[in-house]
């Protein structure tokens, strides 16, 4: 019995200092790591720790290692190649076969970099008109003022032979007053203005300043003299059948005054520009764009 100890103790002992010996590896060796469960790590040690180590493969992947899983890790070396023993000539250095196939190495190609885009800047002065199309709905009866409104650039702009403003670009504004039409005084209104433009590309989004659109509805008089007059001519016929002469006067009077009340109910026209209603708007100031190009 106490020669088995014995045994079992010197295999502990030499077990221990094999792996001592081993661990001594310096870091940044490549290795090869045997574990317990038939694992084999293949990598640089890149660290050694009291109760581990840790390999980094060639994928870069770092793998942790207790050391009570080790049981063979040794350090791996790359030997120089051997000329061939074939009967051909082996190639060294200033002879023709070393100058051959020194020849058939390709020479390392220089990548080209990648031409970076230039840009220049444009101004497109104030007083240009922008022709325009509405991409938003509006009316003096349904819009309130902030509203926002869209639109779309339908002639481009150029400056200097180049579209600094191409067809299609958007503008962006909103509402500045909406007045519903009144009863017997006040006419409909809309008005609105611009204040970016969103430029397409890498132009991005600057602001602009515009004069303002306004459209206001037509004066309705002559439609309400016609209500009136309608009504007093048709008075008058009734009140002549029923009543001769006075009764016709009287029925002018009450005919007319019916027309009048129905002036007086009614409001006048409103102004509504619907999606795709061309509108043309002015600068007002400078508009600075950048463009692709020298």
């Amino acid at each position: 019995m106490k020669k088995l100890v014995l045994v079992l103790g010197l295999t502990a002992a030499l077990a221990g200092c094999a792996r001592k010996d081993q661990l001594e590896i310096p870091t940044g060796s490549d290795v090869s790591v045997q574990k317990r469960d038939g694992v084999n790590v293949t990598g640089r040690l890149v660290e050694v720790q009291a109760d581990q180590i840790v390999v980094e493969t060639r994928e870069g992947t770092r793998i942790q290692v207790p050391r009570a899983e080790i049981t063979t890790l040794r350090a791996i070396t790359t030997e120089p190649a051997k000329p061939q023993a074939s009967g051909g000539a082996v190639a060294t250095s200033g002879t023709p076969a070393a100058e051959s196939a020194r020849a058939r190495v390709p020479a390392p190609v220089a990548k080209t970099p990648e031409p970076r885009p230039e840009y220049r800047e444009l101004t497109v002065p104030a007083g240009t008109v922008l022709s325009l199309e509405l991409a938003t709905a509006v009316s003096s009866d349904g819009s309130n003022v902030e509203d926002p409104v869209r639109a779309t650039v339908q002639k481009g702009v150029s400056v200097e032979g180049v579209q600094a403003i191409p067809a299609g670009t958007t503008v962006l504004g909103h509402v500045t007053s909406a007045e519903r039409s009144a009863k017997v005084k006040g006419l409909a209104s809309i008005a609105f203005r611009f204040n970016q433009i969103d430029l397409p590309g890498d132009g991005g989004r600057e602001p602009i300043s515009t004069g303002t659109v306004s459209r206001m509805a037509a004066a309705t008089k002559k439609k309400d003299a016609t209500k009136i007059g309608v009504g007093a001519g048709a008075g008058a016929v009734i009140g002549g059948i029923i009543g001769g002469g006075d009764g016709a006067a009287k029925g002018a009077a009450i005919g007319g005054g019916a027309g009048t009340a129905a002036v007086l109910a009614t409001r006048g026209e409103e102004v509504r520009l619907g999606v795709g209603a061309p509108v043309s708007v002015k600068l007002t100031a400078p508009l600075t764009v950048r463009v692709a190009g020298r």
